[in-house]
């Protein structure tokens, strides 16, 4: 595991970018999606009738009303997109995560990942001291080589294995999947009449699925690009960067094409902590992005 410096982590804002990205995820969901449409009556009652083991946590279920559990949610999902106080919010942040993942009649894969994420980042945000984690600061800090050092050193280890898994599994299934194979799937995805692409955008690339030799490079695309993101865990920082980008980009096309706006906010959130430098600045990491993006391109073009 590469050596790294967490004193840098507490001067910097680029975990807490990653985790504003899990938490608007989480807010949108909420705010724009009708209570009894995320929680229906019948549901939480059948949750309340068989809560046992780890589901006692779920304090959506402590309640009479979902009002106050949908409130408390939002007030600490905005707080932690404000970045106060770290240390603690982010054991609030993973409980809400965990909450609402588990409360839900209908979920998808970014509050899963949301969940995930939010407790993996956990032992690093305890040793954040900050008020506010978005202020970047030159003042030393120093930490005592104890547990939660390690633990935190660490957690950065299971987050990059976690996300390179995902894609893993997401590329690797869709080869035993027929559809894939054969180059069909992106056609029945695109034109699907509930996750499929808007009227517009139909109008506009809809041509592109119904060509043969299109529809097969876009198909494999996804499928090499998923596989390629997995690969990322054992490649340089240059070629992270360049991987992010991409990611990015298949997310905002996910965002647009199938409308999953809040499973690419969630998944955009995990590249960052993946992907990006938790000992630099965003700005420094965006501009560390673009020039790797040129030279690969560069190095592309003259091969």
């Amino acid at each position: 595991m590469k050596d790294v410096q967490l004193e840098q982590f507490f001067q910097k804002n680029t975990l807490t970018l990653g985790r504003a990205f899990l938490a608007t995820s989480s807010i949108v969901t909420l705010l724009f999606t009708g209570i009894e449409d995320l929680f229906p009556s019948h549901h939480i009652l059948e949750l309340r009738e068989n809560r046992e083991g780890v589901m006692l946590l779920n304090f959506f279920l402590w309640f009479e009303t979902l009002t106050v559990p949908y409130v408390l949610s939002i007030i600490v999902l905005s707080l932690v997109l404000l970045g106060i106080y770290p240390r603690y919010f982010c054991l609030v942040h993973a409980w809400v995560a965990y909450s609402v993942f588990y409360t839900m009649l209908i979920v998808e894969g970014g509050d899963q990942i949301n969940a995930i994420l939010t407790l993996l980042v956990i032992p690093l945000c305890v040793l954040d001291s900050r008020k506010n984690a978005w202020k970047i600061t030159d003042k030393p800090i120093k930490f005592r080589k104890g547990f939660l050092y390690y633990n935190a050193k660490y957690s950065l280890l299971f987050i990059g294995v976690q996300m390179s898994v995902l894609y893993f599994n997401a590329g690797v299934s869709k080869i035993f999947t027929p559809e894939w194979v054969n180059g069909t799937a992106v056609y029945y995805w695109f034109f699907d009449n509930t996750f499929g692409a808007p009227n517009w955008l139909r109008y506009v690339a809809g041509p592109l699925f119904k060509n043969n030799v299109t529809v097969t490079i876009i198909n494999w695309s996804v499928i090499i690009l998923e596989l390629f993101l997995f690969i990322g865990l054992f490649l340089n920082q240059r070629h992270k960067y360049f991987l992010f980008a991409l990611g990015i980009l298949f997310h905002l096309v996910i965002c647009i094409v199938h409308g999953l706006f809040t499973f690419s906010l969630a998944m955009m959130g995990g590249l960052v902590l993946f992907y990006f430098q938790l000992d630099k600045s965003i700005t420094e990491n965006l501009n560390l992005t673009k020039s790797s993006i040129t030279q690969i391109l560069k190095e592309m073009a003259l091969s």
